[in-house]
């Protein structure tokens, strides 16, 4: 039996670990959760008054401390669970505990679906010290797993579990005159995104339309969203509840319009620039810049020796066997607005998200390690 120590350092982090904590409750397994379930980042060390505790374990008169932490915990700990495992204080957090001889688990934040040269280089700042002292990563599907490995991933680090953020939803919904139009910060996509949303509040001026903004979006280009309709992530469930349209690109945030069996609208690769991410010399200048100073490139001749055009012809086709996939069963969005007439086929591309799709990801992640 293991003693686990869960650390979520934002509310994002938190939804992604909660339900892999109530695995651990109701196996009855020695858990300490630390979570901090506000939209910001923070470090425990420095801001523990912002956090919360669950455990199951009484404090007893020999404690632990850590100092990333910033507490002392009722024991010692020998299994970590994280994720956002590439941003501090993740980073402190887990090297701290793998001193202390910890297994640790890394449950996978990002949806890899579409890839692209960001995906490369995403994925190769990484695997850099000290994310790379990470035993296993929980991956949600066999799609998004081959995607990174495509990208340069481990091949013996990943296992695929599902995605646990998924357990357990529970959705009351209805149709009404509702559209949700999502949003996106890659500068690629954000203005063509909004300027269909303001096309659809002209033509429909009777319908409730809403713009969802990726959660950087709004700091990346805070002047464009004067008189927007903005869909904040406190109602933002609430009124996907209610709605009848979903338009956005195929991406994580629309999981759970699929899952309520909402029309899910989706926008071709062509239509808001996704391709221009496999276009590498848009990366010139200040996108080269910045992973210079990450990868240690010497010059833009090196970056493009390490992204290679073969893995941008090998990423087009993939990405276009996605798109065609995603045409069988989804509506695609066009000049015409025939998806007011049409309606999407969700289950088959739910895979993608999380591949079995049964409430049982958090299971899979706590008997692998209980098993290992």
């Amino acid at each position: 039996m293991n003693n686990y120590l869960i650390v979520a350092t934002d509310n994002r982090s938190y939804l992604d670990l909660k339900n892999v904590v109530l695995e651990l409750k109701s196996k009855n397994l020695p858990y300490f959760f630390l979570y901090n379930n506000s939209p910001h980042r923070l470090d425990p060390s420095s801001s523990l008054q912002s956090y919360s505790y669950d455990t199951n374990v009484e404090f007893k008169s020999k404690k632990y401390l850590s100092q990333t932490l910033g507490l002392q915990l009722p024991f010692k700990p020998t299994v970590l669970l994280i994720t956002n495992e590439n941003w501090n204080p993740e980073k402190g957090i887990l090297w701290e505990f793998k001193q202390w001889g910890c297994f640790i688990g890394c449950i996978e934040n990002s949806s890899w679906i579409h890839s692209s040269i960001k995906t490369k280089l995403e994925l190769a700042s990484r695997k850099s010290f000290p994310s790379n002292c990470i035993d296993v990563f929980f991956d949600h599907s066999k799609w998004c797993l081959e995607t990174k490995r495509e990208a340069g991933w481990w091949n013996q680090k990943s296992i695929i579990t599902g995605n646990p953020r998924y357990d357990n939803l529970n959705f009351n919904t209805s149709n009404k005159d509702i559209i949700i139009v999502y949003g996106s910060m890659e500068i690629e996509h954000h203005s063509k995104i909004l300027t269909i949303y303001k096309e659809l509040i002209k033509k429909y001026p009777s319908w409730e339309i809403y713009y969802k903004p990726h959660p950087n979006e709004i700091n990346e280009f805070p002047n464009d969203f004067n008189q927007i309709n903005v869909l904040t992530s406190n109602n933002f469930l609430q009124i996907l509840e209610k709605s009848k349209h979903n338009i956005g690109i195929f991406g994580s945030v629309m999981y759970y319009p699929l899952a309520m069996g909402k029309n899910v609208v989706i926008l071709n690769q062509s239509l808001v620039g996704v391709e221009d991410e496999l276009n590498i010399e848009n990366f010139k200048g200040h996108e080269f810049n910045f992973w210079k100073n990450i990868l240690n490139f010497s010059d833009f001749s090196d970056f493009k020796s390490f992204i290679s055009k073969d893995f941008i012809n090998k990423t087009i086709k993939r990405n276009q066997i996605l798109e065609n996939h995603l045409k069988e069963n989804l509506v695609f969005y066009d000049s015409n607005h025939t998806f007011m007439e049409k309606y999407s086929n969700n289950t088959p591309v739910l895979k993608y998200y999380t591949e079995f799709n049964d409430n049982k990801s958090s299971k899979r992640i706590i008997n692998y390690i209980e098993n290992e």
